[in-house]
């Protein structure tokens, strides 16, 4: 159903009670649709499409996170290499030289 403004702004009640009941109603302002009132209902349902159409991808997903914690996972990076260096050091070290 359509609606001009004036009317909507009249009887509101009863063009939500319309969309209450499933009815769309868009609302006109110099003869051009400007705006809907549609119910809870619809605007849920609509949302949630929206919402899985839109849902990013795992690997979307962890790219974001990674660029938001570059600072961080760069550190962490390189102490892990770091370490794990020099674990591998030490270990070489023990190997190779009996005596320590």
């Amino acid at each position: 159903m359509t609606a001009p403004l004036y009317d909507v702004k009249a009887k509101f009640s009863e063009y939500v009670t319309m969309a209450e009941n499933g009815e769309v109603v868009e609302i006109t302002k110099h003869g051009t649709t400007t705006a809907v009132i549609i119910s809870l209902k619809m605007f849920n349902k609509l949302n949630d499409d929206y919402q899985e159409l839109h849902k990013p991808s795992f690997v979307e997903q962890v790219k974001k996170w990674r660029l938001k914690n570059k600072d961080i996972l760069d550190n962490e990076f390189a102490d892990t290499l770091e370490r794990l260096h020099q674990e591998d050091r030490k270990e070489f070290d023990e190997r190779s030289n009996p005596w320590l």
